[in-house]
């Protein structure tokens, strides 16, 4: 059975109303990357005010990307920011 991953960008809430679907691809980890390389989330929702100060953006980007990794890695999804991310698994039969 083949599996392939379906993201998608939603609100805070996971509507499904308010649901875009950004990509349908063929691996975990290529669902997560294209999360992860074009992510909608302000670095100032991840972050508290004092870290935004004292970092360098692009370090502040770098670890960023780690955390939404991670999130997604463990849970498919991303949560607690006003635009979060699904990953959706979907079976395909061979049956043809």
């Amino acid at each position: 059975m083949k599996q392939v991953f379906v993201v998608y960008e939603t609100d805070a809430w996971h509507t499904i109303a308010n649901r875009d679907s950004k990509g349908i691809y063929t691996s975990k980890r290529s669902a997560i990357n294209a999360i992860v390389k074009n992510h909608e989330i302000d670095l100032e929702e991840i972050f508290e005010d004092d870290r935004l100060e004292r970092a360098s953006r692009r370090v502040l980007e770098a670890e960023a990307k780690r955390i939404i990794r991670k999130e997604l890695e463990m849970n498919y999804q991303t949560q607690g920011y006003s635009t979060n991310y699904d990953i959706e698994v979907w079976n395909v039969n061979d049956w043809g």
